[in-house]
């Protein structure tokens, strides 16, 4: 990345990521049209969920699609479940989630993470490497870091995203978590950085379900 634009916790995500649509892909311009009303997604078959069960989500938003873009990924955003009772809780850091705590680490129910105004489907996740006291001392690690400002920058530079959040939970763990990071090339957003697809990909996870009902664009 630039050295001028290493942090960009000052810069909105949404105008770096229109940028790089413009003078990167050199594709038409994606505008963002407020989601027409959509079905709420059915949780009747998701079986129960544990701690530390990660959970991902395909936006519906331009930035959503960039991401997928830039990183060939199947997902453009992912949580980590924090609390069970009395409904799942999901810890993750965002940008628009929520107008009232714009650019910050914050706690979502799941219903609400999977609303269809913000995902086109969603998928849940349990890492099987982890212990279950690891995952209840990773999601108290998460939630040491609510508020916080979301910082999307390159990987040797101060940073705070959705995947680095769950990442840095995970550090100090009996076996090593080491997601692969990727190197992007794209004006004003250059370097190593950790996308979704990177936990979707990661060696024993369990698949602990998927949505079927993909909303439409």
């Amino acid at each position: 990345m630039l050295n001028t634009l290493a942090r960009l916790g000052k810069y909105p995500l949404r105008i770096v990521l229109l940028l790089c649509v413009v003078l990167s892909l050199s594709t038409v311009l994606y505008i963002a049209q407020a989601p027409a009303a959509r079905p709420a997604f059915s949780l009747a078959k998701v079986p129960p969920l544990a701690m530390g069960d990660w959970v991902f989500r395909v936006g519906t938003s331009a930035e959503s699609r960039l991401i997928q873009t830039l990183s060939d990924s199947e997902f453009s955003h992912i949580g980590m479940i924090v609390s069970i009772q009395p409904e799942p809780l999901i810890a993750h850091a965002t940008t628009d989630d929520d107008p009232q705590r714009p650019n910050q680490v914050l706690t979502s129910t799941l219903n609400d993470f999977i609303d269809p105004q913000l995902a086109r489907s969603f998928a849940i996740a349990r890492p099987r490497f982890v212990t279950e006291d690891e995952n209840q001392r990773a999601a108290e690690r998460v939630l040491k870091q609510l508020q916080q400002p979301f910082v999307l920058a390159e990987r040797s530079t101060e940073h705070l995203y959705c995947t680095t959040l769950i990442a840095d939970a995970l550090n100090n763990m009996a076996r090593p978590f080491q997601p692969k990071w990727q190197q992007v090339n794209a004006p004003l957003l250059s370097g190593e950085y950790l996308f979704p697809q990177a936990f979707a990909d990661y060696p024993e996870i369990e698949w602990v379900y998927r949505s079927t009902d993909i909303q439409q664009p």
